[in-house]
């Protein structure tokens, strides 16, 4: 029987990943005012983003894409929340980094979302990874994931003014 090495980096990935969801089921037992964890991610399963506030705040948004970042971003930023994405990309990371964010739950992430997660000190728990957010039809690459990786950006508030120009409307 072979034996199977995993890198270094997988194991700590997996660790990372269980303290990230112990600390923040704790954090939100403790301090949430009416919600748990585990209605946030039953909630995140019929919304498009769910950002909920330590305070207990919770906001919804149902829109396609990044609008619904950017319409959170309109009355307010990602700070002191847990944020639930369903697909979050490279793109989408920008905007997240920009508005603040710190605590991350998707349902699907891109690795090229990654670095910029981790560049910025977003912890992040993903039920998928995957190698690039797919367009609408299926068949190549999301234009918002070409326009950042087209641009080169390596600045959230760049990548934030430029997707806004091109698709924040």
């Amino acid at each position: 029987m072979k034996k199977r090495h995993f890198p270094k980096r997988f194991f700590i990935s997996l660790i990372s990943m269980s303290l990230l969801f112990a600390v923040a089921g704790f954090w939100f037992a403790a301090n949430s005012k009416s919600i748990s964890l585990d209605d946030l991610k039953k909630l995140s399963e019929n919304h498009a983003l769910v950002v909920a506030y330590y305070d207990g705040t919770v906001k919804t948004y149902d829109d396609n894409g990044i609008k619904p970042l950017f319409k959170h971003l309109e009355n307010g930023n990602f700070k002191d929340s847990y944020v639930f994405d369903k697909v979050t990309g490279k793109a989408s990371s920008f905007i997240l980094v920009y508005g603040g964010a710190s605590n991350l739950y998707t349902g699907v992430l891109s690795k090229e979302a990654i670095p910029v997660l981790e560049k910025y000190g977003v912890k992040y728990s993903a039920d998928k990874i995957v190698d690039y957010i797919l367009n609408v039809k299926g068949d190549g690459k999301c234009p918002m994931e070409k326009s950042v990786e087209e641009i080169g950006i390596d600045s959230p508030q760049e990548a934030y003014k430029i997707l806004q120009e091109k698709f924040g409307k």
